[in-house]
């Protein structure tokens, strides 16, 4: 064990994994039960006001969880007041933003039910984000059990929610309404564990403190901002300019493509506290991305390449056969699952080395590119345009991020890396093509069989990775 590993806890990784393996199970079940019972618009309206409510997540909370990961990973002893002033401040601003999101709504809308919807998504939003800030000290205390298994008990409420709201004929709403038990259950399990496990004595609130933590998590906030533009953008102008139809199809090929970057965004939150004890020391912050990066790319790549070969079949096995036609754009955005899993790991790293202005510069710039296509191609194109701009939005993102995280790294590199990844992800394709009609499942699973073996033999995962990641 390293000497940054002194005194911390390993298995944290593991409890992320497990949180985000019921995170990512729920979100497969609720959105696959939703596009068979909804249909394509139906579909679409959700994700119409789930991607609104997300566009203005940012205003709930400023994104000072990874602020406060940050800064309790470096000074623990400010716990107190930082988790105070944290819970203070989020419940301002996810008032507030709770309440522009129905004003929205309800002037560019009308409809009850989206209204409606649209509100209880943003009281979940709010509970969420204050659910955040007390698993911002949990994380950078390395001590994660609580945190994940309040979020597993959260995601459970949710299934379950949804499932009894449907039965009692909520219909649309019965997925908001389990939206907000998820995230009251979460909250207050969560809560509860801080209190007696953490022993953090409560801080007094002064104005000066929400002012100072507020200007401080601005950039992390203005970063959700733009990268929720830059995700929201397309979904948005779909819903004006094609209707939900369009945006039922994209939202069909979006879902896997939306979900799988949970898996990179566990494995960076775990060694974020790590990453940011690494100030000052490019070599081992160059080290500590290559590893990263190569478990992002042994994972990433196989899927984005299993993804364009069984799109089609995908798509009906998730949506019937009305989603069909979402393999199209499902196709298109496939290859971006890599881009986005590195940009993950770059943009990490950049907060976490106190440059998170060069990564909010960078989604900025991202949002503008991307806004600004989707009004060129979606009024031709619809989902599959939509779908186009957002891997060229990601490529250019790769692009910036690379060159902004160079200077504060030492010996990292992607060559060999890639290399390693793309022979047997290769074989695995050529496998996939000799498959015929064998089930989409089958082929899936066999597939990633062959990726597996084949990439033990040329280095794209090694057992010594597993134990390593165990020990974050």
């Amino acid at each position: 064990m390293g000497a940054e590993d002194a005194g911390g806890r390993g298995g944290n990784l593991a409890f992320l994994a497990l949180g985000q393996a019921f995170r990512m199970g729920s979100g497969v079940a609720i959105n696959v039960l939703l596009m068979r019972m909804l249909g394509v618009e139906g579909f679409g309206v959700y994700g119409y006001v789930m991607t609104l409510v997300g566009l203005a997540a940012f205003g709930a909370g400023l994104g000072m969880e990874r602020l406060l990961i940050r800064e309790l990973a470096r000074v623990p002893e400010q716990r107190g007041k930082l988790v105070t002033t944290g819970l203070f401040t989020t419940a301002v601003l996810s008032v507030g933003t709770a309440c522009a999101v129905l004003g929205w709504v309800a002037v560019t809308d009308g409809r009850k039910e989206v209204v409606l919807a649209a509100g209880f998504a943003a009281a979940a939003l709010g509970l969420q984000s204050l659910a955040t800030v007390l698993q911002a000290a949990f994380h950078a205390a390395r001590d994660m059990g609580p945190s994940s298994r309040g979020q597993m008990a959260g995601r459970m409420a949710l299934v379950v929610g949804t499932l009894v709201g449907l039965a009692a004929g909520l219909g649309l709403l019965a997925v908001f309404v389990a939206q907000v038990l998820d995230a009251l259950v979460t909250l207050v399990w969560i809560g509860w564990a801080y209190r007696t496990r953490l022993d953090a004595a409560p801080h007094r609130v002064r104005f000066a403190d929400i002012t100072a933590l507020s200007r401080r998590s601005l950039p992390f906030g203005l970063n959700m901002l733009f990268g929720s533009i830059y995700l929201s953008a397309d979904v948005l102008l779909l819903e004006h300019m094609r209707g939900d139809e369009d945006v039922g199809l994209y939202r069909g090929a979006v879902m896997l493509i939306a979900l799988f970057p949970v898996i990179a965004n566990t494995i960076t939150t775990g060694f974020f506290p790590r990453l940011a004890r690494r100030l000052g020391d490019p070599k081992g912050a160059g080290a500590e991305l290559s590893f990263i990066s190569r478990v992002l790319l042994a994972i990433s790549v196989p899927a984005a390449v299993g993804g364009m070969l069984t799109a089609e079949p995908l798509m009906v096995l998730l949506g019937g056969e009305a989603f069909a036609r979402s393999a199209l754009p499902f196709l298109i955005m496939a290859p971006l699952l890599p881009l986005r899993f590195l940009n993950n790991g770059f943009a990490t790293t950049l907060s976490t080395l106190n440059r998170q202005q060069d990564r909010t510069r960078g989604v900025m710039l991202a949002a503008g590119l991307n806004l600004g296509l989707n009004l060129l191609v979606i009024p031709q194109w619809g989902a599959a345009g939509a779908a186009a701009t957002t891997l060229v939005t990601e490529v250019a993102l790769g692009i910036w991020m690379r060159w902004r995280v160079s200077p504060l790294l030492e010996g990292f590199s992607l060559g060999p890396t890639l290399l390693r990844v793309c022979v047997p992800a290769g074989v695995m394709a050529l496998a996939l093509l000799g498959m015929g009609e064998l089930h989409v499942v089958l082929q899936i699973g066999l597939g990633g069989a062959v990726y597996a073996g084949v990439g033990l033999a040329t280095g794209a995962w090694r057992p010594a990775d597993l134990r390593r990641l165990r020990r974050v």
